[in-house]
């Protein structure tokens, strides 16, 4: 009898029959991978080898962009300067754990997409937009930790019956941050693209130069919140779902740590912008159940008519205190002046140095640091003395 031969069994056994892909043990994924011009990329993180495959035959197709794997052409290709962005409102009220170099990413991603685009297109983001000033070392460790998190985001979208049914997608397909070439690149996963492209309905827009100016990844999740949910103000939510809208699972458990570290400087922040957002708290027993959320925007100032451009002088006494008051509290000439044209009654002024000193007294404190002290002023008067805003109309 011929001596067994197991050699050629196990060259049987450890062929790949998908070529392409490796299993990668820190994520318990798939990883599709090409080589192209003597370098080895990868083209996505996938749940199944299968997909993974996929990935990679549609590379060597040429169905993927030469963007992702010749970075070099990012400078001739651009990338879109879009300074509106939008997202279906699904997408903005499923959990999106993201930093804040990820949320800024994030923006940037959207503004890739054009309000007529037909087709998905590649992910471009100049290093330059994403962070004006010098990226540095431990710049680029959060920006290739947002890179890889994406490439790992699976994104849980509601459903209608959820003990039963599950939808999870993925937002990217693939994402290469390039740092010789100053950019970072990729693509939007096929199954994201109808929570991103040619949205008709139930979808919510930001304004990508608010977003930059954002200094914490929770007011961004505030941000997209807000803006949803401001064209059916008020809203009530309980504080389970708002938590876990915006916050990491299992972090802030309690709603005092919540309300301070999380809530309420979101909120200041986003007052800083046009918004003009106050919530309350309703209880059930003694725990806070459920936050209201009233959601308005800030009225510019109208301007004064020619002849009410100056005011009679000189200015008594409480006009004056208030003329001063107001100027500590950041408002401009005309609004200054507007307010004394309206307000004149000694009682009035009396009252509105009263209404106006806690807001004064946590400016000079700085209790409340990321306030908008004009705004938080303009927002008093307007609820105190609506005269002021009519007398124009």
């Amino acid at each position: 009898m011929a001596p067994f031969a197991p050699f050629p069994i196990r060259c049987q056994m450890a062929s790949n029959p998908f070529p392409g892909t490796t299993f990668d043990k820190t994520n318990n994924r798939w990883k599709a991978r090409i080589t192209q011009g003597g370098k080895t990329r990868t083209v996505g993180i996938y749940r199944t080898q299968a997909e993974a495959y996929e990935a990679v035959q549609q590379v060597k197709a040429g169905q993927w962009p030469r963007l992702l794997f010749e970075p070099e052409a990012a400078g001739l290709a651009g990338s879109r300067k879009n300074s509106r962005v939008a997202q279906h409102n699904l997408l903005v009220e499923a959990r999106l754990p993201l930093s804040l170099m990820g949320a800024r990413l994030f923006a940037l991603m959207l503004r890739c997409i054009g309000r007529e685009a037909t087709a998905p297109p590649p992910i471009v983001i100049p290093i330059s937009d994403l962070v004006p000033n010098s990226l540095g070392g431990s710049g680029y460790e959060s920006l290739r930790e947002a890179v890889n998190h994406f490439l790992e985001l699976r994104i849980t979208l509601p459903v209608l019956d959820d003990k039963k049914d599950v939808k999870v997608i993925n937002l990217v397909q693939a994402m290469e941050l390039n740092s010789a070439e100053g950019v970072v690149v990729g693509l939007f996963s096929p199954l994201a693209l109808p929570y991103l492209m040619a949205l008709t309905d139930n979808f919510t827009v930001g304004q990508v130069d608010e977003l930059m100016r954002l200094k914490s990844a929770n007011t961004h999740r505030f941000y997209w919140l807000m803006r949803s949910w401001q064209f059916r103000s008020p809203v009530t939510v309980t504080v389970a779902k708002l938590r876990e809208l915006t916050t990491q699972a299992g972090s802030y458990e309690q709603y005092a740590d919540f309300r301070n570290k999380v809530l309420q400087p979101s909120i200041d922040e986003l007052n800083g912008l046009d918004f003009q957002i106050t919530f309350s708290e309703q209880r059930k027993g003694r725990a806070v159940d459920t936050v209201r959320f009233d959601i308005g925007k800030q009225e510019a100032v109208p301007p004064l008519p020619a002849e009410n451009l100056l005011l009679p002088l000189p200015l008594l006494p409480l006009q004056e205190k208030v003329r001063t008051r107001l100027g500590k509290l950041k408002l401009t000439e005309a609004q200054v002046r507007k307010v004394l044209l309206v307000v004149t009654a000694e009682a009035d002024l009396t009252r509105l140095l009263k209404e106006t000193y806690p807001v004064l007294r946590d400016l000079e404190t700085n209790a409340r640091p990321n306030e908008n002290v004009a705004a938080a002023t303009m927002a008093l008067l307007k609820s105190t003395f609506p005269a002021i805003w009519s007398s124009t109309n």
